[in-house]
């Protein structure tokens, strides 16, 4: 008897504590600010690629796209939301300046619009490598400079 009131009082309290648990803890993020240097032209859009792995690095699929809309030549300040403090991404991103959504090649399969990468791949002469560009966000650092390149 003292066992089966032992039971119907705790029950209720662990269900109390189970619907109480908070969920797993989601990491913290927070918006970067990119700022794109060198825009020659006072037109078109410009597209950034989130990336997070080697596996998706380039991949116009699996990018998280982000663009803003070009209006004045000099420099744009983009803003990235939902970044993940301590994790490692890698920015592609290029100057669409005639707007037609895509990454305008020359005769010879070379960039025509400028381009450039969050950070400095060591040769011109093939696409960077996901661990040459990426870079670590952290809660102190308040963003990311780029500079447009034309081949």
């Amino acid at each position: 008897m003292i066992r089966k009131l032992s039971l119907l009082l705790v029950l209720p309290l662990l269900t109390l504590l189970s619907v109480a648990t908070p969920g797993p803890l989601e990491a913290p993020t927070r918006t970067l600010t990119l700022s794109v240097d060198n825009i020659r032209t006072a037109s078109g859009t410009i597209w950034v690629g989130v990336y997070t792995s080697e596996d998706d690095f380039l991949d116009r699929e699996k990018a998280r796209l982000v663009a803003a809309k070009v209006n004045a030549a000099g420099r744009v300040y983009i803003e990235i939301p939902d970044m993940m403090i301590g994790k490692e991404y890698a920015l592609g991103l290029f100057h669409d300046v005639n707007d037609n959504g895509e990454f305008d090649l020359n005769w010879l399969g070379l960039p025509s619009e400028p381009w450039a990468f969050s950070g400095t791949p060591k040769t011109r002469l093939r696409l960077p490598y996901f661990n040459e560009v990426s870079f670590r966000v952290d809660g102190m650092t308040p963003g990311k400079m780029v500079r447009l390149r034309k081949w």
